[in-house]
């Protein structure tokens, strides 16, 4: 099998997910990004690559759809 290096856990809502290789995180596998065959969690990710979320997040007491 192609991924039995993978270890597997369960992550609080039940779902079956990999284990960041890095930081020992269980995650699902949409959270999960992949470096060289190793599911890593997202806080990794950024201190390995450097990369940085697209969108700016702000503070309002308004919804979206008010403003």
């Amino acid at each position: 099998m192609p991924h039995q290096h993978v270890p597997l856990g369960l992550t609080e809502n039940g779902e079956l997910g990999p284990i960041c290789h890095y930081t020992g995180k269980i995650m699902t596998f949409g959270e999960a990004m992949v470096i060289n065959q190793h599911y890593v969690c997202w806080e990794y990710y950024q201190k390995l690559t450097g990369a940085t979320p697209s969108t700016k997040i702000t503070k309002s007491n308004k919804p979206f759809y008010n403003k």
